[in-house]
């Protein structure tokens, strides 16, 4: 245990002994081992997309086995999946590297302004097949979203009952979003804020841009003098709270 990793558990003083050794796993997995960041290979693209899109310029990854191959050839601190795919292997590679389960998903065979996610997947789904902990994806921006947080709410309260780590993917969409602010650095740090006050032990979000999308947002920026002017700058100014991959 490196004294990096026995840093960032002190962040989580109300999680149970249980969760700690899951989050222990996660960071002490992999090529970056002990450091304190993270590498999660997150593979939910064929629900997301639809296999040929996702899968057919290699047609390898049709076979979920290949997915737990690739994130352990590649020193990975995880592998991310919904049920079936981490059904599919989750005997086979057994210890050998930490999974974790996304429990909810969304697909494109409709287009939508304001999209939700599904509730694809359990808690008691996670704890059968070993995994450290569950993923939620959560759309800031979308007028579903008070429904996420909800979800994600009870989903992180029982998660946590049992020991397993929380970790939300907070991506800002919707139809109260332009394109440009779904990366923006003030809608993206709000992401992260959100994401991080519904009990998430990791957060994900994408890189943002130095665009201001809110009006009462640059103000803020503008009269504090927050720099943002390079990715380097902006980075900082979202790690907030939690610790963030």
């Amino acid at each position: 245990m490196t004294p990096r990793v026995k840093k960032i558990l002190s962040w989580y003083g109300s999680d149970n002994p249980g969760t700690l050794t899951n989050l222990a796993r996660l960071l002490n997995t992999g090529m970056l081992a002990g450091t304190g960041k993270l590498v999660i290979l997150p593979v939910d693209q064929g629900f997301e997309h639809g296999p040929a899109r996702s899968f057919a310029a290699n047609p390898a990854a049709y076979d979920p086995r290949y997915h737990f191959e690739l994130a352990i050839a590649a020193g990975c601190n995880a592998y991310a999946a919904p049920l079936g795919f981490l059904e599919a292997g989750a005997r086979e590679f057994a210890g050998e590297i930490p999974l974790i389960l996304k429990v909810n998903d969304h697909d494109l065979l409709i287009e939508e302004q304001d999209p939700i996610q599904a509730l694809t997947g359990s808690v008691q789904d996670a704890l059968r097949l070993g995994c450290v902990g569950i993923g939620f994806t959560i759309y800031p921006g979308s007028s579903h979203r008070f429904e996420m947080y909800e979800q994600i709410r009870a989903y992180a309260e029982e998660a946590k009952r049992h020991g397993l780590a929380v970790i939300i993917w907070s991506y800002p969409r919707g139809s109260g979003l332009s394109k440009a602010g779904e990366t923006a650095i003030d809608v993206t740090a709000y992401a992260a804020h959100i994401a991080a006050q519904l009990g998430a032990h990791i957060v994900k979000v994408k890189l943002p841009s130095d665009h201001i999308e809110q009006a009462a947002a640059k103000k803020v920026y503008d009269k504090e003098q927050v720099p943002i002017g390079t990715l380097a700058e902006r980075v900082p100014a979202i790690l907030i709270l939690k610790h963030l991959y």
